[in-house]
């Protein structure tokens, strides 16, 4: 139902006035229409699934090393797209570097590789449109949420629609959306602090200096604060959970050539994932 909303909130031909939380008018008005509720679906299930694909990378890394696991959990949401990602618990500490880079890098490719046929087949079926932006909020017809746009996406893009012109965008389609929302959990995961994905993949490569790089890319992330100011909110979680990776019992055995080669593997999903701005609300006209 929330899908619903957040998805024609990113359209350009359609005015629609659903609140993007768990209010009742949302639940009335999408299950009372099938062709809302059928938007909703195919947009929320690839979602789901790319984020399944993720943890189960996580899930199936950790059964490989015989590590104690939960199977994923979703963390359903009131907001937005209506889920907070998923998430597994692992319940005993990993042993080694190469069990920490394994089970670390195992989700982020898992989930890109889950999300790429849904951001292909989806952009490749969305509409180039064109807009006009309003200099402010005060004249405007209507509200635009307006996804980021990443290397990948670009790329995609170019590919299937060729250069678009000045002032023009994709009316997403539901998978090309879904692919989106893949993407910025793949960005998110892969930033190299705390016990995020990434920050489990630099301590594994990095080992203890893992602890003057993780402060230099913190600087790194809170001047990308001063373009979209969602970035100060992740300084403040990688502060909580702790710039300094906790050691591992086996320190010493390195990673091998092979793990290294799968590290700049993660580093260039990385880099072609990542969107400086995530998300706008634009004011445009209709």
């Amino acid at each position: 139902m929330l899908g619903t909303g957040y998805y024609l909130g990113s359209r350009t031909d359609v005015v629609v006035a659903l609140p993007l939380w768990l209010h009742p008018e949302t639940i009335r008005t999408v299950l009372g229409r099938a062709d809302l509720l059928a938007i909703g679906l195919r947009f929320s299930l690839p979602t789901l699934c790319i984020l399944l694909c993720h943890e189960l990378g996580h899930y199936l890394a950790c059964r490989h090393y015989r590590l104690p696991a939960t199977l994923p959990y979703f963390l359903p949401a009131p907001i937005g797209v209506g889920t907070f990602g998923a998430f597994i618990r692992i319940r005993a500490p990993l042993r080694s570097k190469r069990e920490l880079f394994d089970v670390g890098v195992a989700g982020p490719i898992a989930g890109f590789v889950a999300l790429l046929p849904f951001l292909a087949w989806g952009i490749a079926r969305s509409t180039p449109v064109p807009i006009e932006r309003l200099p402010d909020f005060e004249g405007s017809s209507a509200l635009l949420f307006l996804p980021g746009q990443s290397l990948l996406q670009a790329l995609l893009t170019r590919v299937f629609h060729g250069p678009l012109p000045a002032g023009w965008i994709l009316d997403l389609h539901p998978f090309a959306l879904a692919g989106w929302i893949g993407l910025f959990a793949t960005m998110l995961n892969l930033i190299p602090l705390g016990q995020l994905d990434g920050g489990h993949l630099l301590y594994a490569v990095a080992g203890r200096r893992q602890r003057q790089v993780a402060a230099v890319l913190w600087l790194v992330l809170a001047g990308a604060g001063f373009y979209w100011n969602g970035w100060f909110f992740w300084c403040a979680v990688t502060l909580v959970m702790g710039l300094r990776h906790p050691p591992v019992l086996d320190e010493a055995t390195p990673l091998g050539p092979q793990r290294r080669r799968l590290a700049l593997v993660a580093l260039l999903i990385f880099v072609v994932s990542f969107l400086p701005v995530p998300i706008e609300v634009v004011p445009i006209a209709f």
